[in-house]
């Protein structure tokens, strides 16, 4: 039995597990080659990050936190803004938007006394906040494509007999696009809040204290993509032995090229 590895967070993604290994007989392959996508050969073209656009964020969390030992008097408290999680997708309803899942927190360090002399506490605690929005992008995501993975065509053949189905021969024709991620890079936050002290004992001291924050997010989201850089090494791109054949038109994309292969009548 395999062991159950789980899905620990701290150890990124696992691997997709199988019940069992299939003992490959053959494997044939063959290739074409094909211009990049973009204008003739001798035009560059570039995978980059593309800024999709730049986010503010206001975020409004409210908490309550205990303290270890009851404060007479907050001496520091210091507050750091980092995100734990920042997905996006094209939305379905709008395709000049993007939805966005944010998870983050605010970690604050506090110090602060017991009496009105003695040694200063210190104590850590982080935040957390979620939320989702509707983003608008000036610069497209790239076009997602859909995989179909479950068998819908499915391959038969006849049996010896010709009576019915070959039960013992099947086939099918699946396919998986790898789309490019939207990314999330956080430039700058901001921390504006309200402390309410509470939970005072005979003396003075409090315990609880309610945060009441206003947390500004700036980020920008982005995605790799296929650009065409837009100039040339020369005037015209003529058939030579120094700048090779011209082409005659663009060179169709990756998707393109799988589309045709995809909606042939043999499938």
């Amino acid at each position: 039995m395999k062991k159950n590895t789980g899905c620990d967070s701290r150890h990124g993604c696992p691997p997709q597990l199988s019940c069992d290994q299939a003992k490959t007989i053959r494997v044939d392959c063959d290739n074409d080659s094909f211009y990049p996508y973009g204008n003739y050969l001798k035009y560059p073209v570039a995978d980059i990050p593309v800024s999709l656009a730049e986010v503010e964020l206001q975020v409004e969390v409210e908490s309550d936190i205990y303290l270890p030992t009851a404060a007479r008097e907050i001496k520091h408290m210091r507050r750091n803004v980092s995100l734990t999680q920042c997905k996006a997708i094209r939305s379905a309803m709008d395709y000049n938007k993007v939805k966005l899942y944010i998870t983050g927190v605010v970690h604050k360090n506090i110090q602060y006394v017991e009496q009105c002399s003695g040694v200063l506490k210190d104590f850590s605690v982080d935040v957390p906040f979620t939320c989702s929005q509707a983003v608008k992008v000036f610069n497209y995501p790239d076009y997602e494509n859909l995989s179909q993975k479950n068998t819908v065509y499915e391959r038969r053949f006849i049996d010896k007999k010709g009576h019915g189905a070959d039960n013992c021969t099947s086939g099918a024709f699946t396919y998986e696009f790898y789309n490019e991620p939207i990314e999330c890079k956080l430039l700058a936050s901001f921390v504006n809040d309200l402390d309410l002290y509470k939970d005072f004992d005979n003396w003075g001291r409090f315990s609880r204290i309610t945060e009441k924050m206003e947390v500004g997010l700036y980020f920008k989201l982005l995605q790799t993509q296929q650009v065409d850089l837009g100039y040339s090494y020369g005037d015209k791109a003529e058939e030579s032995c120094e700048s090779g054949p011209k082409m005659e038109h663009h060179s169709k994309s990756m998707r393109e090229r799988l589309s045709e292969v995809i909606n042939r009548k043999d499938y």
